[in-house]
């Protein structure tokens, strides 16, 4: 049985600021791949900032869903209220993961769109390496903040104490000891680890530029991290959206999952073409599919 001392502890910075603090990570690392591409960052290095604001945005906005305030919403002015206030990247809302996911993705497409770089494979794919990164650190943030805990396991559970979220959410039943909680299995440490194994699985591929073929990083990940995630679901007991017996997350996995699988059986010949010939000339757009 493992005990976490919240040192530092701080519950506004680390549900609050903790996907910022990863987030900047993500932008760092979009940088020096595409640098590694050798793509110019004068005229594109702002793509993955703004990205990182509607990931932000979107994180926040769908956290509304998950701390149950979707049902104030259908009141016209508390909606655009809630509008403005995430507009702030700052803002002290929770923030939702795969929120931030479709808010990276959709930030990705827009800029793309609207530079006319004609480079969206290659900024998704190198955004889905940096979002497991930027996933894994994310993790770390719930971990020490108390939240996406898991189900009673003397054998691998941590105990929280009064100051964390598993405290304030079991407060009042079994699972709750004096000033701390029964041994939790930490699934979100369990998810970081899964999440830090796809961004160097997915990173190794490519520094050894084993294929350059279009959207494989994207979908590669989006099929890893769907399976996972899906899995995880079923160990953790905090309070969650679910629709019918599944969780909000885990449908939005299998959507994942199902984009992944789709795309790996539609290409799976000229995928496995890719990675005989690794050093064909980097793929600028949609329809180039020779890399």
């Amino acid at each position: 049985m493992h005990e976490v001392f919240y040192l530092l502890y701080s519950k506004y910075f680390f549900s609050g600021f903790m996907p910022d603090i990863a987030l900047s990570v993500y932008f760092i690392v979009f940088l020096i791949l595409l640098k590694i591409r050798k793509i110019e960052l004068k005229g594109t290095w702002f793509i993955p900032l703004f990205a990182i604001y509607v990931g932000l945005y979107f994180a926040a906005f769908l956290a509304v869903f998950f701390n149950g305030e979707a049902s104030s919403l259908s009141e016209v002015d508390t909606f655009f209220t809630v509008l403005f206030e995430i507009l702030n990247p700052m803002n002290g809302r929770g923030k939702v993961m795969y929120g931030g996911y479709f808010g990276l993705i959709i930030g990705l497409c827009l800029m793309n769109l609207f530079t006319r770089q004609k480079k969206l494979s290659v900024f998704l794919d190198i955004s889905a390496i940096c979002t497991s990164l930027l996933f894994g650190i994310w993790r770390i943030g719930c971990f020490i903040d108390g939240c996406c805990y898991g189900m009673p396991n003397d054998t691998l559970g941590v105990v929280f104490s009064n100051k964390a979220d598993a405290f304030e959410d079991l407060s009042g039943t079994a699972l709750v000891v004096g000033n701390s909680t029964v041994p939790l299995l930490p699934t979100q440490l369990i998810s970081s680890a899964g999440d830090f194994a796809i961004f160097l699985f997915l990173l190794i591929l490519f520094l050894k530029n084993k294929t350059r073929y279009p959207y494989f990083y994207f979908f590669a990940h989006a099929l890893l991290y769907g399976v996972g995630r899906f899995t995880i679901e079923f160990y953790r007991i905090d309070p969650r959206e679910f629709w019918g017996p599944l969780s909000m997350s885990q449908w939005m996995s299998l959507v994942l999952i199902i984009a992944g699988l789709l795309f790996f059986i539609k290409n799976r010949k000229e995928i496995v073409k890719s990675f005989t010939s690794p050093l064909t000339p980097l793929h600028n757009g949609e329809g180039n599919k020779k890399g």
